[in-house]
Formats: structure tokens, sequence, C-alpha cells
């Protein structure tokens, strides 16, 4: 299989982007950074496309994306709409890369009127609305039967409880039992119940 990493600049406005694509059709793939994406709403799909290698492993890819992020630094450059440098599946976002797509996403905000942004926040994937039943299901059955991942410290805090003594069970929390809590001046202060 062949991925193909390729840069695209904008004819009108200038924008460059580093991607990659397993598409047959490297011209017509028009990318999915969000940055991008959302610029190509904005001002239409007048790209040219330059193809810069024909990867044949994820290895490949990695090497020669993270070569060219550097080389034109795409991250850190408003020239490039890049958030994240191009590293291929296992590539992460760096404390540069979320910066800038906070920034970018309040800058889009803040052009937007209070009722326009209520009415995207009704429309976002976290909206309540956007749970129907049949997602709802949907998702249900993609988790069943898999197991939850646990990590070693998890482990560990299971076997340590499944160990303890009946004593140990009993000691556990003693000197607070009958008490509940209250937070003065910021603080967590145990008190008798009956004074609550």
């Amino acid at each position: 299989m062949t991925i193909y990493l390729y840069k695209k600049t904008h004819n009108i406005t200038g924008l460059q982007y580093l991607g990659k694509t397993i598409s047959k059709d490297p011209y017509s793939y028009t990318g999915s950074g969000v940055r991008w994406t959302n610029h190509l709403k904005k001002h239409g799909y007048d790209v040219t496309t330059e193809i810069l290698k024909e990867c044949q492993t994820e290895d490949e890819l990695i090497k020669w994306g993270q070569y060219y992020s550097n080389l034109w630094n795409i991250v850190e450059d408003s020239s490039w709409a890049n958030l994240k440098a191009e590293a291929g599946p296992r590539g992460g976002w760096s404390t540069e890369s979320k910066l800038k797509l906070s920034n970018t996403k309040k800058q889009e905000l803040s052009k937007l009127t209070a009722s326009e942004q209520a009415e995207r926040i009704k429309k976002s994937c976290s909206s309540a609305s956007s749970w129907t039943a049949e997602r709802i299901e949907k998702m249900r059955k993609g988790m069943t039967g898999k197991k939850k991942t646990k990590t070693p410290a998890l482990l560990q805090a299971e076997e340590n409880r499944k160990n303890r003594t009946p004593e140990q069970k009993l000691k556990c929390g003693a000197s607070n039992r009958g008490k509940t809590w209250k937070l003065l001046d910021g603080k967590r202060i145990w008190i008798e119940k009956e004074l609550a």
C-alpha cells in the first residue's frame, strides 16, 4: 500500500498544508486537518498539490513526515494550517499545537454572535440532542464483550484490596466512622454527625 506524503498550497490565500493519504488519487483528496478544512470551507478548494514522497511503510512515512515538519516548522509558522507535526498514525499533539488549536477556536467563536454560538453548541457532538437512541445503542453494541484495559497500578490496588484482613478492613476509615465533613475556609473539617 502506498502512503502519499503531500504538500497542498491554497492558490488564493497561499496557506499551506502538509498531510498524508492512502487515497488512490492524492490530488483530489482534500486533507483532514481542522484548520485546513475550515479554511477550505471559507475559501473553496482551489489548491495545488505536490507529492513529496510515496512511502511504502508507516515508519518511512513517520521519518519523512517529521523531516518536512521540522524543515518547514509547520506547527509554529502561521503560513501553514497544520496544528501538529505530520508523524503518521502515531503522531501526538504537542503543547504548542494544543495552544494553537485553542487560539484558533477562540478566534472563530469570537466572530460569532451569542445566538450563533448557542446554535453551534446545540449542534455539537457533545450536545445531548445528538445522543439519539440509535447512537447510544450502536455505542453499547460496540462496547459489548470488550474488556476494560487495566493499568499495572489499578491491578496492584485491586490485589491489595483482595488481600486485606478483616481487621484491616475494619480499621480502614475507622477514625472518621460516624462523622461527616464540612468545608471551612476551603479545608475539609471532620465533625460528629450529631453536631451537623
